[in-house]
């Protein structure tokens, strides 16, 4: 966004720089107070005042000065100006005229008062070297408001290395923050560099490692004036992107003793990066730590909010699932309880059995929905850490939590003799495992065959699956069975949909993956992948 000047510059010798905006007709629109002074004008009358009023002698390069403005590249200079009304003709200025960074239709002046005592060739690199200076704190100004504009993280890193390559002048730059909270290897989030920046985002470095991970480890910045002879140089950044690195400098991304990253410029354009570069860095760095802080504040917090209204979604459309499925089976307990205390000495010893068997298998109903309700707030609720896991263990305590159902059918049970090794964590596996042989157990054949077993997948990872012998789901409805609490309430498979939302949430917690398929007439195969278990190196 534009915006007004409201003060001059000082340069390196203390001299005071005035700077003016322009429209593309050469009106000010907005100026240094010291601009007022020089220019002798009344006050409120420079506003809208044409360029060639204030310096009339400027007219004879009107065209080739309106030439140069068309290219956002280039500017306009003129040495030894004097303004039309100024009475004291000693008093000599050096113009600059350019496009205002970032601002297509706005101008930017640069005047300089000249010392009369100057050599002609020192005032040339005078002007220079001034208006160089002036225009890179220029854009340093612009870069803070630019960048703390923005509550995108990724806005933010796009704007952050784009003026930094255009005020170092530099061919590249790149933004590395950590990967996690650990703060033990650095991604690349970011990459302005033509023609690599896909092959270099995602990339990442351990913390000490390359220049980079110096940076961050060390929180200070460095060059590198002949990367191949510094023994901090990581070549495999440059072997995995094809850029070819000749210089580098690097400054952390710190806040409050905090660093966050790291901000890499590769490539001086002309000679080698100086310290005055180093300087330009570090301010944008921290420009860059505020606003890079807000982001993942407010990414958090939209992060948070998201997960609250999930969960609430959640647990509301859980709550009727289980007020539905509580429904039948409490409705028998009840029902049996009356009619074995009202009726009891009426009914034959063969009926009372029956009842009391049908009130235990309801009870048991109510006490699988009840745990299942447990195991739902703990896998809301926990971050695990995974241990190589005993899946015959597993699988046995699986089956011992289903023995009472287990003794209503005269079920074939086929167990392989050994499991393969996966990562994750016991309870929740022992969850998954009773749910997929419940299932199994009430919608296999007659009598149920149920087959336990695992397949070593191409990538390394482990697919654990469970096959039965029943009449399989109508395939319009096989993508449903896993399908989220939240549409519980309008996809009702029966018998299935609260079960398997609890898998597939287990499974999302702990990076695995779910499937079903099933064929009309030939049985369902339910099955979970995780990954194998790596043994840690020594």
């Amino acid at each position: 966004m534009y915006r007004e000047i409201g003060r001059a510059a000082i340069a390196h010798n203390k001299r005071i720089i005035a700077h003016a905006t322009l429209d593309t007709a050469l009106n000010i629109l907005s100026y240094s107070p010291e601009l007022q002074k020089w220019s002798c004008l009344k006050p409120g009358t420079l506003v809208g005042t044409n360029l060639f009023t204030l310096f009339p002698h400027l007219a004879a390069q009107r065209d080739y000065l309106l030439e140069q403005m068309e290219f956002s590249d280039n500017f306009f200079t003129y040495q030894h100006a004097r303004f039309a009304q100024n009475p004291y003709p000693d008093q000599i200025f050096d113009l600059q005229l350019e496009r205002f960074p970032e601002l297509d239709n706005r101008l930017l002046l640069t005047i300089i008062p000249v010392f009369s005592s100057s050599r002609p060739q020192d005032q040339d690199k005078n002007l220079v070297l001034l208006t160089r200076h002036n225009r890179e704190l220029l854009l340093l100004n612009r870069a803070s408001q630019v960048l703390t504009a923005t509550l995108d993280i990724d806005e933010v890193l796009e704007r952050l290395l784009q003026v930094t390559v255009q005020i170092i002048s530099a061919t590249g730059s790149s933004v590395w923050l950590w990967e996690d909270e650990h703060q033990e290897r650095l991604v690349c989030r970011a990459a302005f560099h033509p023609g690599t920046e896909q092959k270099l985002l995602g990339l990442t470095v351990n913390s000490g490692n390359g220049v980079v991970g110096w940076v961050a480890q060390k929180n200070e910045g460095t060059i590198v004036s002949n990367p191949a002879a510094d023994g901090r140089f990581y070549p495999r950044i440059d072997n995995n992107s094809g850029f070819i690195t000749t210089s580098i400098l690097a400054v952390p991304i710190h806040l409050r003793n905090r660093v966050l990253g790291v901000l890499e410029v590769v490539n001086k354009r002309d000679g080698r990066f100086q310290s005055q570069d180093l300087t330009y860095a570090q301010m944008l760095a921290a420009s860059a730590a505020i606003a890079i802080d807000n982001a993942q504040l407010i990414q958090t917090l939209r992060t948070k909010m998201e997960d609250l209204k999930a969960q609430n979604a959640e647990l509301e459309a859980f709550d009727h699932t289980v007020a539905h499925d509580l429904q039948n089976p409490l409705a028998l307990v009840v029902g049996f309880a009356d009619l074995l205390r009202t009726t009891g000495k009426e009914i034959s010893l063969e009926e009372q059995d029956r009842a009391l068997d049908l009130l235990g298998q309801n009870a048991h109903r109510m006490s699988n929905i009840i745990q299942e309700m447990l195991v739902l707030s703990s896998v809301r609720k926990r971050d695990v850490e995974t241990h190589p896991l005993d899946m015959a263990q597993i699988v046995l305590g699986a089956l011992d939590r289903l023995r009472f159902t287990l003794q209503q059918y005269n079920v074939r049970l086929i167990l392989p003799e050994s499991w393969p090794v996966a990562s994750g964590y016991a309870p929740w596996i022992e969850e998954v495992w009773e749910n997929y042989i419940g299932n199994a157990l009430k919608y296999g054949g007659k009598p149920p065959q149920i087959e336990l077993g695992s397949t070593i997948l191409p990538d390394g990872r482990i697919k654990f699956w469970v096959q039965d012998n029943g009449n399989g789901v109508d395939p319009e409805k096989l993508h449903l069975l896993f399908t989220p609490f939240t549409q519980l309430n309008q996809v009702r498979v029966t018998g299935h949909g609260l079960g398997l939302s609890i898998v597939r949430r287990i499974m999302e917690k702990l990076s695995g993956e779910v499937d079903a398929e099933s064929k009309p007439g030939q049985g369902s195969t339910f099955s979970f992948i995780l990954p194998a278990y790596q043994i840690p190196p020594e």
